[in-house]
């Protein structure tokens, strides 16, 4: 029969004065982790090394320090998806309400000349016959090098600018109408916050 003989862990006083300063400290650092929030410790400038300066919006210095509440983000057609079913998916690009962001889509445009003061009128011509005709759809005229261009609408689809193609060309003004894929104009809507308990 074997006989278990328990050992013993004899520490000296360096080891513990050693373990102590390690409990401390890692004591320390969580409570001061927890009254001090992450952009404060960020900016906190140290001897020996760079300095940081946040310049920021508040929502965002509270989602980063954990104190944010949760905002539940969707575009306008899903909202109305549930409330109106007679609005279609492009009238919620139009509407011109909530947080408008920049994203790939579609437009039409109706002219591009050259870099002349001509163009430049023939451009704003055009812009104003549309307006006229077709006063539901945002138009852009500028100068973008080396010509003057105009475009009409906001669509997320190629499909959408292409129904509005048709109504111009049938007008009989805009045979040389064609569809461009560039940045459009889209409008995000935000639900109400969320509590959470």
């Amino acid at each position: 029969m074997k006989i278990m003989r328990k050992k013993r862990i004899t520490l000296s006083g360096r080891h513990l004065l050693l373990l102590s300063h390690f409990l401390i400290f890692s004591f320390s650092q969580s409570l001061f982790a927890q009254t001090q929030p992450f952009t404060e410790r960020l900016q906190k400038a140290v001897s020996g090394q760079g300095t940081v300066r946040l310049h920021q919006d508040a929502d965002i210095v509270a989602l980063v320090n954990g104190t944010a509440r949760r905002t539940i983000t969707t575009t306008r057609s899903a909202l109305l998806t549930s409330t109106d079913s007679l609005l279609s998916a492009n009238d919620s690009l139009l509407m011109g309400t909530g947080r408008k962001v920049r994203m790939n889509g579609y437009r039409v445009q109706v002219y591009a000349g050259g870099n002349s003061r001509d163009a430049k009128r023939r451009a704003y011509q055009v812009d104003a016959l549309v307006r006229k005709l077709f006063p539901e759809q945002p138009v852009y005229t500028r100068f973008i090098s080396p010509r003057w261009i105009c475009h009409v609408g906001d669509f997320k689809t190629r499909n959408e600018a292409l129904r509005l193609l048709k109504d111009l060309r049938r007008t009989g003004k805009f045979s040389e109408a064609i569809t461009v894929r560039c940045k459009i104009n889209a409008y995000v809507y935000e639900q109400p916050t969320v509590d959470e308990y």
